[in-house]
């Protein structure tokens, strides 16, 4: 604040160079020898004109100390008298074990026994017999006769795309499979909904793809 002051009181002394030399000049009467004084050529500019260009620069400089005062930032332009000491937030502890309510508590620690329990127990080790007679075992394939286009719902008769697990308009599902259990090689449902046609001829139950199932796998669906 105390620079835009400054900036002011010279800009205004200034102008006061400048201007009552001349008010002066112009209340004096035309036959005092103090006009000629005035009006006397020093360097071919009289002494009036030097007060004016003299009152001319002052204040131009009272200005700028102004302008430079006043697009100063806040903190330099008006200093406060006291430091502003910023505060350190405390930082919140983190979470811990035994902050935690009871429940979540006893889970996480039967979280971290689990994982401890799957860490300590050792993989099952196939040997090489295991390995020999999985290689040795031929893989039983079901043949297709005839290829089905459409898969229906047992349930409302809508027509559904192969490998459709829900009907599209009921919204019921297809069948129920169990795990590991063989399963028709065109829609994907299980082998046991097939229906015999033949000797050795089935239709699926959902799809009615024409197959040719081994008597191996008919003894493990339940077909024979």
């Amino acid at each position: 604040m105390a620079s835009m002051k400054t900036g002011a009181i010279i800009s205004i002394l200034g102008a006061l160079i400048a201007l009552i030399p001349i008010i002066y000049f112009i209340t004096l009467p035309l036959e005092s020898p103090t006009r000629g004084i005035l009006t006397q050529q020093i360097m071919g500019l009289s002494l009036m004109l030097y007060f004016t260009i003299t009152g001319a620069v002052v204040t131009a400089i009272g200005l700028l100390i102004f302008m430079r005062a006043a697009r100063a930032p806040p903190e330099v332009a008006y200093p406060s008298t006291l430091p502003i000491r910023s505060v350190p937030r405390e930082r919140a502890a983190p979470p811990t074990i035994a902050s935690a309510p009871p429940d979540e508590l006893v889970t996480e620690i039967e979280r971290e026994i689990e994982k401890i329990v799957q860490l300590e127990e050792p993989e099952a080790e196939v040997t090489p017999a295991q390995e020999r007679a999985a290689e040795e075992k031929p893989a039983i394939e079901v043949q297709v006769v005839n290829k089905g286009q459409d898969m229906v719902c047992p349930h409302c008769g809508e027509l559904n795309p192969l490998k459709s697990t829900r009907c599209v308009k009921c919204k019921k599902p297809l069948y129920e499979a169990k795990e590991g259990e063989p399963r028709c090689p065109v829609c994907d449902a299980p082998l046991r909904l097939s229906q015999r046609i033949s000797e050795d001829l089935f239709t699926c139950g959902l799809c009615f793809s024409e197959l040719r199932i081994p008597i191996e796998l008919r003894r493990e669906v339940g077909l024979e």
